[in-house]
């Protein structure tokens, strides 16, 4: 028997976990101005009220964000955006053709400190994980520098609970 998908949560003022791939995972975010382009899309956003970030982790062909809900109405509504803005600019660079994002992306509602701990620890050491550094603050396109040392290309939000 085959089950569907269970029901997307949208919980202002909670905490995701949010993976997002390139459509058939090609390594398009592997060009350095448009893994900046993207994250800051998600600075604009939190810029904006929607959101606050708390960690993210840019890798060649997918990425992943930490982040809570404040103005957005949805999860799903705010990746929309952000995605949308992102395959427009890609395409007129002339980057890539067609489909930009797979269909679905993947959220997890943060439960508690240790959740939270976790998913941030898991996003930091994905560079490490995929041989592309040897340690988590040595990759640009992460919030590791800013958690480790204070300082990197963006600032985070902390934990707000």
């Amino acid at each position: 028997m085959r089950h569907g998908r269970l029901p997307r949560l949208d919980l202002r003022g909670h905490t995701y976990a949010l993976t997002c791939c390139v459509d058939r995972r090609r390594d398009l975010l592997a060009d350095p101005d448009l893994a900046r382009a993207l994250i800051d899309l998600w600075v604009e956003a939190r810029d904006r009220g929607d959101l606050l970030l708390h960690g993210y982790v840019i890798m060649p062909d997918h990425y992943h964000l930490l982040l809570t809900l404040s103005g957005a109405p949805s999860i799903s509504s705010i990746v929309r955006r952000a995605h949308s803005a992102f395959a427009r600019m890609v395409r007129s660079r002339g980057a890539t053709e067609g489909r930009v994002w797979q269909r679905r992306f993947y959220d997890h509602v943060i439960r508690d400190d240790e959740d939270w701990g976790t998913k941030l620890n898991y996003l930091h050491d994905n560079p490490v994980r995929a041989g592309l550094v040897e340690s988590a603050v040595d990759y640009v396109w992460s919030s590791a520098s800013f958690w480790g040392t204070g300082t990197g290309p963006v600032t985070c939000d902390g934990i707000t609970w």
